[in-house]
């Protein structure tokens, strides 16, 4: 059975946004897991670390198959670092203070809702679809 394209499109549209909230999610659970980090393989602590999402614009003419949204760059916040006196630190500084990561546990709490919100109403936008195409099919077999 075909499906219609303005359902085809709902579906895609909501897959490509579980897609792009899986990835925000997994940045805030590594933003989360690397809060105390002072030394990197690059140097220096952890930077923060953020998705940058894009969506297609609907102009005339437009391809239903790219529309949704899709994470285009995953960014490192340029925000500075918490500094704090710790002399005993082995990270240091010559004045004894350490650079911490640029992580606010309350900051990535409150990402972390705004992202599993997303996510579950792009899941609402999948059920209600099948619930839709169910519903179809019920009428068609009568």
């Amino acid at each position: 059975m075909l499906l219609p394209a303005a359902n085809v499109s709902a579906r895609q549209i909501a897959v490509s946004g579980l897609r792009a909230q899986r990835t925000r999610l997994n940045l805030i659970a590594n933003n989360i897991a690397n809060a105390e980090t002072t030394r990197t393989p690059e140097g220096g602590a952890f930077r923060r670390q953020v998705a940058l999402m894009r969506g297609n614009e609907m102009k005339p003419g437009y391809n239903p198959e790219k529309l949704g949204v899709r994470v285009s760059q995953v960014v490192r916040d340029t925000s500075p670092f918490r500094t704090i006196y710790d002399p005993s630190h082995p990270d240091a500084n010559a004045d004894g203070y350490v650079q911490y990561p640029n992580v606010d546990i309350a900051v990535e709490m409150a990402n972390m809702v705004s992202a599993q919100r997303a996510y579950e109403a792009n899941i609402a936008v999948l059920a209600t679809g099948s619930r839709m195409g169910d519903a179809a099919m019920d009428l068609l077999v009568r």
